[in-house]
């Protein structure tokens, strides 16, 4: 319960100095302030900075011991050489919790892991737990408090939450995955962890009833014994999907000069990761797709998936691209064929996997028809998921679009919404692909809004699929 309430006071402070606070444009003290007021923020916000009155309207303080409320948490935006006072400081005001944004320790100096623990020892001795240094901040929307380096605006809340020893890259797939309605909703970046660990926060996110599941951006694990006993447990009861970085010796390199982690090259990582149950994803920008569709779609109980495709040139790669991961796409019985037939396949399109409806014409089909097309398929006990690709034609609607354009945009939609509303009825994974973004596909977009996923990459398709499957039969 005390490392409960420890930890916590980095996710739900009832108060919050920013110190070295600022208004000018492109500091960490103003990215900071301005975050948290993006939000409807229930909490008290106290700007420190001794040369100026105010801060963005707030009334700002010399000294953290100058303001004449309680603060529970302080964010630290200051050059490095004043650390240390600044902590002491802290200290002397009772603060509970300490995020240093501040870099320029372990990661850049000779020496500066010898300041990291010093300044652990120094937050320790006063009761205080430290973030950092060299952090970018925490979230939890949820609470609407963003004492981060992202615009709120670019954020969106979700049942997953985040662990990350690095900030800006998952920021960057935050800020994409908005447009489709990805994100998480609560986030946490360890840095240098001094003090904190990663470890940490994926304990006490396991019995958080906000977090649903976990992902995390890792370059190293500085207590690996502690690390796999945590994550067998949490994995348990939540899936855990991790981007492990610096596997090469370049990559190892990075790391170091990053956040001072002593990475590891190749798969020394892999094995153990596996043995605890954690889903490991193979690239950074898989994190989030991989984590929601885990989530929000039915188990892959099996190898075989059946692909609709508006055009064979798409269902040739894209079936190689699933066969390269380990998935098989089966040519469909001969029965099913012929109920496909039935329910409307032209001789000149083909029925045997992947069915390309291209081929008959999409006019030639309702929402309704390709609906049962799918149901067909997804019941024939053949097939393990259903991979809908090509339709969500490019444009975005404009002042003078025509009606038949609007039309027609309005009749992908249906198609499309059809088909994926069957992943609910049968229990059976259906993922919709598209070449085009939510910013240049109108249909895209729109289905976006409502909470579809739609995925941009054939790789992206058939490597989600894949580590599902593998997840299932390592749980069954």
């Amino acid at each position: 319960m005390r490392m409960e309430k420890e930890l916590n006071v980095f996710l739900q402070p009832e108060s919050v100095a920013v110190i070295g606070a600022t208004e000018r444009l492109g500091a960490w003290g103003s990215l900071i302030t301005n975050a948290l007021l993006s939000l409807e923020y229930s909490g008290k916000v106290y700007p420190v900075n001794r040369r100026v009155q105010s801060v963005y309207g707030i009334r700002a303080f010399p000294n953290i011991r100058d303001i004449p409320y309680p603060v529970d948490l302080a964010v630290i935006a200051i050059p490095e050489h004043s650390i240390e006072e600044c902590i002491r400081d802290c200290g002397a005001k009772g603060v509970r919790g300490i995020t240093i944004i501040t870099a320029g320790f372990g990661e850049a100096v000779e020496g500066g892991r010898d300041r990291e623990e010093a300044l652990a020892e120094t937050a320790r001795s006063y009761g205080m737990r430290i973030l950092g240094p060299n952090v970018s901040g925490t979230f939890n929307l949820h609470s609407n408090f963003n004492a981060s380096g992202s615009s709120a605006e670019h954020l969106f809340p979700t049942k997953l939450a985040a662990v990350c020893q690095g900030g800006y890259a998952f920021y960057d797939l935050l800020s994409s995955g908005y447009a489709r309605r990805m994100g998480v909703g609560k986030f946490i970046h360890t840095g240098n962890e001094c003090d904190l660990q990663v470890t940490d926060f994926l304990e006490h996110f396991r019995t958080d009833p906000e977090v649903s599941g976990i992902v995390m951006y890792l370059e190293t694990v500085r207590n690996g014994k502690r690390f796999m006993e945590v994550a067998r447990r949490v994995a348990k009861e939540k899936p855990i999907v991790i981007h492990k970085a610096g596997k090469t010796i370049g990559g190892v390199r990075a790391a170091h000069s990053h956040t001072g982690a002593i990475a590891s090259q190749g798969g020394i990582y892999e094995g153990a990761f596996h043995q605890a149950n954690l889903v490991l994803s193979p690239t950074m920008e898989l994190l989030l797709p991989l984590a929601h569709s885990l989530l929000e779609s039915p188990s892959m109980r099996g190898n075989c998936v059946a692909i609709i495709t508006m055009g064979g040139s798409w269902g040739v790669p894209l079936t190689d691209c699933l066969e390269d991961s380990g998935l098989r796409v089966p040519e469909l019985s001969l029965t099913i064929q012929k109920k496909l037939r039935g329910l409307g396949m032209p001789i000149r399109a083909s029925t045997r996997n992947p069915v390309d409806i291209g081929a008959a014409g999409i006019g030639s089909f309702s929402p309704e028809a390709l609906s049962e097309i799918g149901r067909t398929i997804l019941c024939s006990g053949e097939i393990d998921a259903l991979i809908l690709h090509g339709l969500g034609r490019p444009g975005i609607h404009k002042d003078d679009s025509s009606s038949q354009w609007k039309f027609f945009t309005d009749f992908e939609k249906e198609m499309i919404k059809k088909v994926s509303d069957l992943q609910k009825e049968i229990d059976r994974p259906v993922m919709v692909g598209s070449l085009f973004s939510p910013w240049e596909s109108q249909a895209v977009h729109d289905l976006n809004i409502e909470g579809l996923r739609i995925y941009n990459r054939l790789d992206e398709i058939a490597q989600i699929l894949s580590l599902k499957y593998e997840y299932w039969r390592r749980n069954h």
